[in-house]
């Protein structure tokens, strides 16, 4: 195909404009992917981290629930449920006394049924110290930041206050870490017979937290729950809707940041296209005197735009898997203690990476048809003047 070889040509001999235009490129696309890499794994290990303590769906009707065992057992049977956990979720007062003087906070109270919550959260694997002991009564597990801020230590009494002004002495059992710092700095997990005392003063709940194999799974199980017992129910995309919101507007906003890049990127390439047709008119005019069609002309030059976009993109994909890999296995202290994660997640699947690589394709594709179809139309004596 001689129109390839004679862009190739013109790549080899103007090689300070074409690397100028590889780099580029190259460029644009390692900021797109390394950022949406990052961003897409920040973003789950958020999610992950909520979810880590908290149901996948939440099953309530406001008011309290008496046959909430039979109501558990109906739900675990429906296809896709881990299982289901009767909760009580409220707010109290802590009160410890300890080595950095008195210490009065409030917090939020989840009182769980133990043994459920183990099955269904995996709540023993986010303990960190100290035990879950499910036929302890007056045990308590609070966040390791908590902990941390406190003082405490396992073993140590610490007093409870519910809205109703009742007061438990509860003793620390275990430490857990969930990954989301407001849980592990607010947040605390007991009992449900001793919320259950602290709230109700009888053998009832607020909700039934259910778990799923499958988070993504919740709408239509939702719908299911509801379908089968005839009580509401919100999955944790409703309960985390602006949350969820937030995080898609900053990705979008992201993405059209750094979109501007792919765009000089294609202004850069077609500028030297733009150079090159100027400076080859005389060649351009000779081409036509031999036969050369007007296709034959635009091709020259689209073809070479093209191979500066395909090196380009291939350098800067490659680049960009390396660089995500680094990142991904590399602890960098000064973002993970911002993030409250140990190592940086990076997460972008194969869809992504070819949506970024078919958007170059086309921005290069359109910054080299201008200059080629100007090429194009140069009529032969118009170019020959040029001699």
């Amino acid at each position: 195909m001689v129109e390839f070889f004679i862009a190739k040509k013109h790549i080899i001999e103007r090689k300070k404009q074409s690397l100028i235009s590889i780099i580029g490129i190259t460029i644009g696309i390692v900021v797109l992917i390394v950022s949406i890499g990052i961003a897409n794994g920040l973003d789950k290990n958020m999610i992950n981290s909520i979810l880590s303590v908290t149901s996948h769906i939440v099953v309530s009707n406001g008011e309290k629930i008496e046959n909430y065992k039979s109501l558990k057992e109906e739900i675990e049977k429906l296809n896709g449920v881990k299982g289901a956990v009767p909760n009580i979720a409220t707010q109290g007062i802590l009160k410890y006394s300890g080595p950095f003087g008195n210490y009065v906070s409030g917090v939020k109270i989840e009182g769980y049924d133990l043994e459920s919550a183990i099955k269904a959260m995996d709540l023993d694997k986010k303990v960190v110290q100290g035990i879950i002991s499910t036929d302890k009564t007056n045990g308590i597990l609070i966040g390791q930041e908590l902990l941390k801020n406190i003082g405490a230590s396992i073993g140590d009494q610490l007093t409870i206050i519910s809205s109703e002004n009742k007061e438990i002495n509860f003793e620390i059992m275990g430490v857990f870490q969930s990954g989301y710092y407001d849980y592990d700095m607010n947040m605390v997990i007991m009992p449900l017979k001793s919320v259950q005392y602290l709230i109700y003063g009888e053998d009832a709940v607020e909700e039934i937290d259910v778990t799923l194999n499958n988070p993504y799974d919740a709408k239509e199980v939702s719908y299911e729950i509801m379908r089968k017992t005839g009580i509401f129910s919100r999955t944790w995309g409703d309960l985390n809707r602006n949350l969820l919101s937030a995080l898609a507007l900053e990705k979008t906003v992201m993405i059209l940041v750094f979109s501007l890049i792919v765009i000089i990127a294609g202004f850069v390439v077609w500028v030297t296209l733009n150079m090159l047709v100027r400076e080859k008119i005389k060649d351009i005019g000779i081409m036509r005197a031999m036969g050369f069609s007007k296709n034959n002309v635009m091709k020259i030059f689209l073809i070479q735009g093209m191979i500066l976009g395909i090196i380009g993109i291939i350098v800067g994909t490659a680049i960009s898997l390396v660089f995500l890999w680094y990142i991904a296995n590399s602890n960098l202290s000064f973002i993970t203690s911002i993030y409250y994660i140990k190592k940086i997640p990076v997460e972008i699947s194969v869809k992504e990476i070819f949506i970024i690589i078919v958007t170059n394709l086309a921005v290069i594709f359109l910054s080299s048809i201008f200059p080629a179809y100007r090429a194009a139309k140069m009529e032969t004596v118009e170019a020959l003047r040029h001699e």
